[in-house]
């Protein structure tokens, strides 16, 4: 694990996305409020964080288990000016120690796997207040039959992939109204994730050539990539956008 986070310690995100997925996704909020409270569930590296807190004019909590994302995305929001709208909180998101029902907004990319979907999204159901928003992506099948390779490939990586439609009657079922979803464009793989994973990648593979341990996480990254390189039209990120009901 120390190798796997050294790699993503250097990339601009923890997984796919892009700004205009976020702006889509925010659009989809029509009566979000003008100085929201948010909380990034899970906010990995990067400036995600600050960008979200930018576009929303709210008070944002960052929140990660792992300690030097926080300290990149406390960077990125010095750099930015808005050190004093972002409060950090390096905890467990299936234990978060935030009290319930205190955010008009909890955005979640691609981190609710981490301690299960259907779990995370229980979590920002007790956090979020009656009337707020939830975002949250999810890796999802966008093809009805995947061939076997890549079938076999996500079982042994993430057995808990599934179509769009189990995973919208995920958000349901932890009492949630879905207003929306969409699948993220390749470009957010690309462009955001994989393009500044392979530049990493190969500054490593020397200054780890007697690592074994670092050189199995760089093979298990090449075969990620390779996978969508050439099955990336079977799965992708499903972003939904979901409501706590009033009532």
């Amino acid at each position: 694990m120390a190798r796997f986070f050294e790699i993503f310690e250097s990339v601009p995100r923890g997984g796919p996305g892009d700004p205009e997925s976020t702006r889509r996704a925010l659009a989809m909020m029509p009566d979000l409020r003008a100085d929201p409270r948010i909380l990034d569930l899970g906010c990995g590296p990067g400036s995600g964080s600050t960008s979200l807190a930018r576009l929303t004019g709210g008070r944002l909590t960052a929140l990660d288990l792992h300690a030097p994302f926080l300290v990149q995305q406390a960077a990125a929001a010095r750099a930015g000016g808005l050190s004093q709208r972002i409060d950090f909180v390096c905890a467990d998101m299936g234990a978060a120690p935030l009290a319930p029902g205190v955010f008009d907004l909890v955005w979640s990319e691609g981190a609710l796997y981490s301690i299960g979907f259907r779990q995370g999204l229980d979590v920002c159901a007790r956090l979020v207040r009656p009337g707020g928003y939830v975002a949250a992506s999810e890796v999802v099948w966008t093809v009805d039959s995947p061939p076997d390779e890549v079938r076999r490939w996500w079982h042994a990586e993430y057995p808990d992939i599934a179509p769009i439609a189990e995973k919208a009657a995920a958000v349901t079922g932890a009492g949630l109204e879905v207003l929306g979803h969409f699948t993220l464009p390749r470009e957010a793989w690309w462009e955001r994730l994989y393009g500044p994973i392979r530049a990493r990648l190969d500054g490593l593979r020397k200054a780890w050539a007697d690592d074994e341990a670092g050189l199995a996480v760089i093979a298990e990254f090449d075969t990620e990539i390779e996978m969508f390189e050439r099955w990336g039209h079977t799965y992708g990120y499903e972003f939904f956008v979901a409501r706590r009901p009033l009532g």
